[in-house]
């Protein structure tokens, strides 16, 4: 449904909180439909809002473009709609606790390294950064002792 009030890209972009070349790149990644010049401007509608506050909110928690785009194909929710979101929702929580399981493995390496070869502790000076690494920072540990 239109608005009774068009509204220009710029207007467009203010009202979805993003700049014109996003809705640009939107557009060419076919996941905004660019509307026909009317009197040499492209009128938006409260839909086109919407469905870029939508955009946005799948991309924050997760979803890349091209796995938007398959999203967007529905305009209701039916039984096809619901088993892709659903398909698709649980695929990307798996890949979440996956890069979550990967970070908390980061973070225990880094409290590691930042207590071992980064310890005010540590006086060696015999200390090898490349030897500490394959050895899990085993002598730095060991120099961070003396």
């Amino acid at each position: 449904m239109k608005n009774q009030h068009p509204i220009t890209i710029g207007g467009l972009a203010k009202a979805a909180n993003v700049g014109v070349e996003t809705i640009r790149f939107y557009q060419r990644k076919e996941l905004l439909k660019q509307p026909p010049k009317v009197n040499g401007f492209r009128h938006y509608s409260d839909e086109d809002i919407r469905l870029i506050k939508l955009i946005k909110r799948l991309q924050s928690v997760g979803f890349t473009l091209d796995e938007i785009k398959d999203f967007l194909i529905f305009d209701r929710c039916c039984s096809e709609s619901t088993q892709v979101v659903r398909h698709k929702s649980l695929h990307k929580i798996a890949e979440i606790n996956d890069k979550i399981a990967e970070l908390k493995d980061a973070v225990r390496a880094l409290e590691t390294f930042a207590n071992t070869c980064g310890s005010k502790h540590n006086r060696s000076t015999s200390c090898d950064l490349l030897d500490c690494f394959e050895n899990d920072w085993a002598c730095c540990e060991n120099s961070a002792d003396l």
